[in-house]
C-alpha cells in the first residue's frame, strides 16, 4: 500500500512538472515574440528554461535569430557576430525577467504593508470610539 502511494504521488509529482514545463510546440510558437522583445512574465521564464533544456529548440532559436538578423545585416552591409549577439540578447533577457521579478515582490511588499497599516488605523479608530 505504501509503495503505491509514492508510485501515484511520483506519477502526480511528473504530471504537474510536465504542465510547467513548456513543450517545443510552444517553445516555436513563442521565438518571434522573444526576438520582438515582446515575452514577458511566466512564459518568458519558461521560454529560457526550455531553450536551456532542449538543444533541438536552442538551435532552432539560432537558426531563426540568424535568418532574421543575418538578412537585416547582410543589406546593411554591417559585420557582425550574431552568436555573441544572440548570447547578450539572451543575457539581456534574463537580467530583465530578473529586474521584473524583483519588482513584482517589492510591489507585493508594499501592497501587504499598507493593508496592514490600513487596518492598524481601522483598529485604532474603533477602539478610541
Amino acid at each position: 500500500m505504501n509503495d503505491a502511494r509514492r508510485s501515484k504521488s511520483k506519477r502526480k509529482s511528473i504530471r504537474t512538472r510536465r504542465k510547467a514545463a513548456m513543450d517545443c510546440k510552444e517553445f516555436m510558437k513563442l521565438v518571434p515574440l522573444w526576438l520582438d522583445g515582446r515575452l514577458d512574465g511566466k512564459r518568458g521564464v519558461k521560454f529560457l528554461e526550455h531553450m536551456e533544456n532542449c538543444k533541438d529548440c536552442n538551435e532552432e532559436l539560432h537558426i531563426q535569430y540568424l535568418v532574421r538578423e543575418g538578412t537585416a545585416r547582410l543589406e546593411n552591409g554591417d559585420n557582425f557576430n550574431l552568436d555573441r549577439e544572440l548570447s547578450d540578447k539572451v543575457a539581456l533577457y534574463r537580467k530583465k525577467l530578473h529586474r521584473k521579478h524583483i519588482e513584482n515582490v517589492i510591489i507585493y511588499w508594499m501592497e501587504a504593508i499598507a493593508a496592514l497599516a490600513i487596518v492598524f488605523i481601522l483598529v485604532l479608530v474603533f477602539v478610541k470610539m
